[in-house]
């Protein structure tokens, strides 16, 4: 038995029935149901959530973490409440085993919820501590060519790092054309991948969580719809950018090619929604800021967890 299936036997029954008719939505699995009786509610939760504890976990009540927790544990809030039920179920899951991260990783805290941060898969920049600090300003050195070469193209991302960008104004998209400029990728405007038909940029908005960790805030664009959207993900390089209205910098970068593996979170986490102004007609493909955690950028600028 796993963790999940454990402690869908032990919820009280009206949250076993209540998380058994919660509506499916875009990115979750499996099937609602109601009019069931708490055995078979329990059933169903544990068919849904799997092996996947930390979505469980997250879907819970406060009071519904308490029953599972203990009493003695009622005082912590929610998100304290998910890591010591998680804990839990880690030590049920192992038994006396010794386990690596890499089989039973631990999740960290992010907007409140547990959320499980991969290992990276592409390449990224050193850093002396994690979090990635804000890095100091530095002036902008853009190359006088666009790169030749993958390694010239990473080298101005480097350079790129800690450069303020300024405010953005009303295009939204001003920041991400400041970037590319700032590798020397001149703004080619078709389908085609932006640096030599080989290299995606793109820039994606993080923050700092309340746990002091970063996360992504908003789901990127990839491409307008009915554009070749997966031809600009066979080689991303991702720009993980910082900042308000008034100014942005980058933080760090992270070069993911595709496989197998990124495969499959893009065409999970892919989705279509408006892409212009307010009740625009055109839609664009965005990539739901999930699939950072699940393709490894979250580690590059949090470390381990």
């Amino acid at each position: 038995m796993n963790a999940v299936e454990y402690f869908a036997q032990r919820l009280p029954g009206d949250a076993a029935r209540r998380l058994a008719a919660r509506p499916v939505v875009r990115f979750d699995r499996g099937t609602a149901r109601r009019d069931v009786t708490v055995e078979e509610a329990r059933a169903l939760v544990a068919e849904r959530w799997g092996d996947d504890l930390c979505a469980l976990l997250n879907a819970l009540t406060h009071d519904e973490l308490v029953a599972l927790a203990g009493p003695k544990h009622a005082a912590l809030r929610s998100p304290a409440l998910r890591m010591a039920v998680w804990e839990r179920g880690a030590t049920i899951e192992r038994g006396e085993a010794e386990i690596s991260a890499a089989l039973q990783p631990r999740p960290v805290v992010l907007g409140g919820h547990l959320v499980i941060q991969a290992a990276p898969r592409g390449m990224y920049p050193r850093t002396a501590a994690y979090p990635r600090p804000l890095p100091p300003p530095v002036p902008a050195t853009p190359p006088c060519d666009e790169p030749e070469t993958l390694d010239e193209l990473l080298a101005a991302a480097d350079r790129a790092i800690g450069v303020r960008l300024g405010a953005r104004g009303r295009d939204k998209g001003a920041w991400g054309t400041r970037a590319a400029a700032l590798l020397g990728v001149p703004e080619r405007g078709d389908d085609e991948p932006d640096w030599r038909g080989d290299v995606e940029v793109k820039t994606v908005p993080i923050a700092r969580d309340a746990s002091g960790l970063w996360r992504v805030v908003e789901d990127p664009a990839i491409s307008m719809l009915g554009d070749r959207h997966l031809a600009k993900l066979q080689r991303t390089l991702w720009l993980a950018r910082a900042g308000d209205g008034e100014d942005a910098t980058i933080i760090s970068w992270y070069l993911l090619e595709w496989d197998a593996h990124v495969a499959r979170l893009a065409h999970r986490y892919l989705h279509v929604r408006p892409k212009g102004p307010a009740n625009t007609e055109q839609r664009g493909m965005y990539l739901q800021k999930r699939f950072f955690a699940d393709a490894g950028m979250l580690a590059t600028l949090n470390g381990p967890a």
